[in-house]
């Protein structure tokens, strides 16, 4: 099934900077590997990682999208009494060394406390540093600020510019989530006026009574957000197409289709929800397998009724689209990427997205030829459903990067699959689970 190997070497040498992307890739910032960086939704902390409760100092980033018929800075939520109450003193300080607009505030403020004011004023104050760059509809608020009674010396002042001065926004800042749903119901009103098109649910539209989620459109558009048109507008059309097909379409006879039938993997929690009505059988690691009809440039999901009008059992429809499979990948074959060398194989990845890559390893056919060139197991991650990575179970730190590779994948990829690695062995394909060393 790998009919082509490019192969070469990487030095693999230890990281003293990582790299973090902000909310929807608005911008990507490098940390020094000494500072813990936590982030939830569009807040971002960074601190010290030290064991001292408080930690000496923070610093937060909150990014938010500016609505261009706004203001263009919402003051009062960031203002400097609002985010450092009591303030002792304020002023200007100097702009950020960065390729775009900024400002700078330098100050101390009092923390509250008990008893005589004697005995807290001085010990419960700090300093603090606020910086609002603006680049097109993104703005990204900045606060550092000392834990109560100590200041910022030099050395964590030089260590978070030094971060912010990294700070590199995208050209096309992506829509959130909400903006781009909206502007997809725009998009697909002048493209079909005469259809009724609504919001529906948490992240989905209903399109002349067909729903569809936006997920996997959203996570294409954070690829490409200068091709917004071109990521959604395709998406659309197929599904209007479908409302306009007949019963033989819609249901079409066994033969017509039988040797289309081909395997694919499935997020589990989202095949119970979403393919609830379609054939799928449960996996491993958090996933499912489901059944397509591949339409060359498309596919749709084989429903349970088909299986009753084809008189087909889920194991006969199992064998055949695992035999489908095989034909695919013989004229389809793989290029890959290996890295390491002929008596060292260390990971390999295919060069090319292809909707059927991590389909592959439920091949028998093809364990056996990752077996054959990384040893009896070998770790495989599935990010998404066109890309995985085999990582030879010789290289453990190796497996941690891509442990927190294919983490980042399955969080900004489209039609992402699962977090969690798999071992493939002479047994089979198992979860893998890190001993403790």
């Amino acid at each position: 099934m790998m009919a082509e190997f490019s192969e070469h070497s990487e030095q693999q040498s230890p990281q003293e900077y990582s790299e973090f992307l902000g909310p929807a890739n608005w911008f990507r910032c490098r940390c020094p590997n000494s500072v813990l960086v936590t982030q939830k939704e569009s807040v971002i902390e960074i601190r010290p990682q030290s064991a001292s409760t408080p930690a000496e100092w923070s610093m937060v980033l909150y990014a938010a999208w500016v609505d261009p018929d706004s203001s263009a800075e919402p003051a009062p939520a960031f203002s400097v009494s609002n985010l450092f109450p009591a303030v002792i003193r304020s002023q200007r300080g100097d702009p950020l060394d960065v390729p775009t607009s900024n400002r700078c505030w330098v100050g101390s403020s009092r923390r509250r406390g008990s008893g005589p004011w004697w005995k807290w004023l001085k010990r419960r104050s700090y300093e603090w540093r606020l910086w609002i760059l603006e680049h097109k509809n993104v703005m990204l608020v900045v606060s550092l600020q000392s834990a109560p009674g100590r200041t910022l010396d030099t050395e964590t002042l030089s260590s978070c510019l030094s971060i912010l001065q990294s700070v590199r926004f995208a050209k096309t800042p992506a829509m959130p989530p909400e903006t781009f749903r909206q502007e997809v119901i725009v998009l697909a009103r002048k493209h079909f006026p005469l259809l009724t098109v609504e919001s529906k649910g948490r992240f989905a539209l209903e399109l002349q009574g067909s729903e569809i989620n936006l997920s996997n459109f959203y996570r294409s558009y954070l690829q490409q957000p200068d091709n917004f048109r071109q990521v959604v507008l395709p998406g659309l059309t197929s599904v209007v197409r479908m409302q306009e097909w007949g019963p033989d379409q819609i249901m079409p006879s066994f033969e017509k289709v039988e040797d289309r039938i081909l395997p694919m993997l499935y997020p589990e929690e989202d095949a119970a929800d979403t393919l609830k009505d379609f054939v799928q059988l449960p996996w491993i690691g958090g996933l499912t397998q489901v059944f397509v009809i591949d339409e060359d440039d498309t596919y749709r999901f084989v429903h349970s009724e088909m299986l009753q009008q084809w008189d087909l059992s889920m194991e006969s429809l199992q064998e055949l689209a695992m035999i489908n499979l095989e034909g695919y990948a013989a004229e389809h074959p793989m290029q890959v990427n290996l890295i390491g060398d002929e008596s060292d194989p260390q990971m390999l990845v295919p060069m090319n997205p292809d909707p059927y890559n991590s389909a592959r390893i439920l091949g028998p056919t093809f364990h056996q030829r990752l077996r054959e060139l990384f040893g009896p197991e070998v770790i495989v991650g599935v990010p998404n459903r066109d890309f995985f990575v085999a990582v030879s179970l010789n290289h453990p730190k190796l497996i941690s990067h891509v442990r927190d590779r294919v983490v980042q994948d399955y969080q900004s990829m489209h039609h992402p699959l699962t977090q969690r690695l798999l071992v493939i062995s002479a047994d089979g394909v198992s979860e893998y689970c890190e001993m403790e060393n």
